[in-house]
């Protein structure tokens, strides 16, 4: 089955430790995997200025309709309203996956 090539996002702000970190990006390698998707990149925005947030969405821009696979939603706060940016993206034909099923959410 042939994979479609994806970016991964994880904002540090909602991650506790680097341990933590560690399962975030094997959760989404495996939420992409199991949806044919291959992540190419994961960006990690670390606490301050975005840096790693702008730089995913230049890759996007570059990209062709390329999805993007976050832990949840809250993730992409950095930019703005979390809804109002997947929205944005979904009309630039970039699909935004969240990779916590609602019953795994404990906030």
């Amino acid at each position: 089955m042939p994979t479609t090539p994806a970016l991964g996002f994880i904002s540090m702000s909602f991650v506790r430790n680097t341990g933590e970190l560690l399962a975030i990006r094997r959760q989404l390698k495996s939420f992409a995997t199991e949806h044919g998707l291959q992540l190419t990149k994961v960006y990690v925005e670390e606490p301050g200025p975005p840096s790693a947030a702008f730089d995913l969405l230049e890759s996007l821009l570059e990209s062709d309709g390329q999805p993007l696979v976050v832990p949840t939603l809250h993730h992409l706060a950095v930019l703005g309203h979390p809804a109002q940016i997947r929205d944005h993206l979904r009309q630039c034909t970039h699909e935004v996956l969240s990779a916590t099923k609602p019953a795994e959410r404990t906030c």
